[in-house]
């Protein structure tokens, strides 16, 4: 059974001669296509963007060939411009991140099939070592923010996955880890709803990286493909190679989304690159 490929566009914004896909569409696309991707993962932002130019570039993407299998949630303060911690205890704040969601899981019911949504949990400001809000606090908010949001996407055919973030960018102490993304999903017990494993934070807080993929069976929705260092695949230390075999033992079915940051040395490299090397681990 082959992989699936994504490319997570927003990613290809970053570095050096990065490159907006707003701006430069069918380039972007049609070299994503090119390369042998099955996808491309757009911003889940209804707000930002408009609905008009999304739609567009939607619908290109489906005409060449290329599916929406994901959006990407806008979580952390530097990429939304605002707070929307699911996990804070100003009620504001988290009603703002949930209303948020919601309207994002509106923008993927308009698909036909539509793409998962992704939750993270993004502090305005991080607080590592110790965040200064009780560890079962955190949980507690997350949870009740999570629950709200995975029964209003339920009805919609959204599924909703949880991507544990670093101890350097979320909370120090809660969903750092896969660990704890399994027991809110176990705590919900939805049926639409997940964990999206990000390679680069996985490597920064979990252990054994191949039993950490086999403690996911049956709950891992969607994967993003980063290398150890972030940059391009193959210049850190994962093992590609053991981990693509070991997804494909445990039958995933998702979709591998590319997100090298930053897009150096230039955009069209880290794409064309990441098809590339994944392809020869496959093999």
């Amino acid at each position: 059974m082959a992989m699936k490929y994504s490319v997570v566009l927003n990613t290809l914004t970053t570095g050096y001669d990065g490159c907006s896909v707003w701006e430069h569409p069918h380039e972007m696309l049609q070299t994503i296509a090119d390369a042998g991707y099955d996808g491309v993962d757009m911003d889940g932002e209804p707000d930002r963007i408009d609905r008009g130019q999304f739609n567009e570039l939607r619908d290109l993407a489906f005409s060449m060939g290329l599916k929406v299998p994901a959006l990407l949630g806008a979580w952390a303060p530097w990429h939304c411009g605002e707070e929307r911690d699911l996990c804070s205890t100003d009620e504001s704040v988290r009603r703002q991140g949930v209303e948020y969601g919601k309207r994002a899981i509106d923008l993927a019911a308009e698909f036909e099939q539509p793409p998962l949504f992704q939750l993270c949990a993004c502090p305005i400001n991080n607080e590592y070592p110790l965040s200064s809000t009780p560890i079962d606090t955190l949980r507690q908010q997350f949870v009740n923010s999570t629950a709200e949001i995975v029964e209003y996407a339920a009805p919609k055919g959204v599924n909703i996955a949880i991507e544990p973030v670093n101890k350097y960018e979320g909370h120090p102490g809660f969903l750092n880890d896969i660990p704890d993304a399994l027991s809110v999903v176990d705590e919900i017990a939805a049926d639409n709803l997940g964990v999206q494993a990000d390679f680069y934070h996985m490597n920064m807080a979990d252990g054994n990286f191949i039993e950490t993929l086999r403690t996911m069976e049956g709950k891992l929705m969607h994967v993003h493909l980063t290398d150890s260092n972030r940059y391009l695949l193959g210049t850190g230390h994962l093992d590609f190679g053991s981990i693509l075999q070991t997804l494909k033992e445990l039958n995933f079915t998702g979709y591998l989304s590319l997100d090298s940051v930053p897009a150096n040395p230039d955009w069209k490299t880290v794409v064309e690159q990441g098809i590339s090397y994944l392809k020869q681990m496959e093999q």
